[in-house]
């Protein structure tokens, strides 16, 4: 990938002539990166797996905030994506859809949306103090609604779970990463839950789903781990499904599914009416 590539519109993040992203395995021939999508994504799995073990063994210290979740997003895809680490530019004033689920267009409005949910954390002592019951729908609160904002073009999942894994465990929870592994049964039952979040609004599934893999820390546990061993293994499977990018919608069915700001409920609404909800 030529040095210095400069990403404003969704058609920055490609190749050009393809569908397959930008990337950092460059070869001759390949000045942008590798053009066979298969091959990039074992490429990105490996890279990204051996980055999640070392933020296993060394965590990102942080402050549970903004900067913290993009240092995290930054550190596990530094060697595949230039804009690792970067909140994403486009589409601005669309919405980004996959699977027929709409996210947040990129901009202001996304910016202030994620800051608002990094405050909201802030304003609660990031969940600490909380009885198990009442810290895991707080938690599917926060997911639920960062998860809509999709800060990243891609790897917000696998940051989504280094982020939160941190922040239970400083709660003093621990989120049995393990049992979201590829083809676990709780791994299909999460991804459908945050279909719901997305759709709707409502967090309580994503809640029951979470609450299944959450407990309490035992007492000479370390809360400066990110979590346990089996984190990078579950989520090998979330490389990113294809995203596209969208004009404003007219059609109701999709505007019906794209129906509010996370804000919503918590603070003031912010922007136009560019309002959607994403997983990936």
């Amino acid at each position: 990938m030529p040095r210095g590539t400069t990403f404003r519109t969704w058609g920055d993040y490609f190749i050009p002539g393809t569908s397959v992203l930008r990337n950092k395995f460059t070869e001759p021939g390949k000045p942008h990166g590798e053009t066979d999508p298969d091959k990039l994504r074992t490429l990105e799995e490996a890279m990204a797996h051996s980055r999640l073990q070392e933020l296993h063994e060394n965590p990102i210290q942080g402050k549970l905030d903004y900067d913290h979740m993009k240092a995290i997003h930054g550190y596990v895809f530094q060697d595949v994506y230039e804009w690792a680490g970067q909140e994403r530019v486009a589409p601005v004033g669309e919405r980004m859809t996959k699977e027929g689920h709409a996210y947040y267009p990129a901009g202001e409005v996304l910016t202030e949306a994620a800051e608002a949910q990094y405050r909201r954390l802030a304003a609660k002592d990031y969940l600490r103090g909380l009885p198990q019951d009442k810290f895991v729908d707080e938690l599917a609160e926060a997911w639920g609604e960062l998860n809509v904002v999709h800060s990243f073009r891609e790897g917000n999942t696998r940051t989504q779970f280094v982020f939160f894994s941190q922040l239970s465990e400083q709660a003093g929870y621990r989120i049995d990463t393990a049992q979201f592994a590829p083809g676990s049964p709780l791994r299909d039952e999460f991804v459908q839950a945050r279909y719901e979040s997305q759709d709707t609004g409502n967090n309580q599934r994503l809640a029951a789903v979470l609450g299944k893999a959450i407990s309490p820390l035992a007492p000479k546990s370390s809360p400066a781990r990110m979590g346990d061993s089996g984190v990078a293994e579950a989520l090998l499977a979330s490389f990113p499904k294809s995203a596209k990018a969208i004009g404003r919608p007219s059609s109701t069915s999709v505007a019906n599914k794209a129906n509010r700001l996370p804000t919503t409920r918590h603070g003031s609404r912010q922007g136009n009416d560019v309002r959607g909800r994403e997983r990936d």
